[in-house]
């Protein structure tokens, strides 16, 4: 399948929305949800991870010697990973569709109306 194309009608979904609405993202074209692969997410986390350890690795040699220069190196990793996954999702995500969310179960408490109190 292309990238970011629904399934449904091969309409192109905007990365952006890809990205932002990953959990609850709604093709454009036909208004089916859709959802971003398995493979897609993981390639994302995995391409994410190898940055991330490349910046650590190269950022832990200059952390110097100061007071909290051993977080630096941490904080460096923490931000390329939450750079590089979303732009990776973005450029290489798969959309596959999704059912729709079951409604909601009826429970107890909806029952009695909240007239009752569940604490008898």
């Amino acid at each position: 399948m292309a990238i970011r194309k629904c399934p449904s009608c091969l309409t192109v979904v905007p990365a952006g929305a890809v990205v932002a609405l990953s959990n609850d993202l709604v093709c454009p074209g036909c208004h089916r949800p859709v959802g971003i692969s398995p493979v897609s997410r993981d390639f994302a986390v995995a391409a994410a991870l190898v940055v991330a350890a490349a910046v650590w690795r190269w950022s832990a040699g200059r952390a110097g010697d100061s007071l909290l220069g051993w977080a630096l190196p941490i904080v460096y990793a923490f931000l390329a990973f939450g750079v590089v996954a979303p732009l990776v999702l973005m450029a290489s995500a798969d959309l596959r569709l999704r059912e729709a969310a079951p409604a909601a179960p009826e429970t107890h408490a909806d029952a009695a109306h909240g007239a009752a109190s569940s604490n008898h």
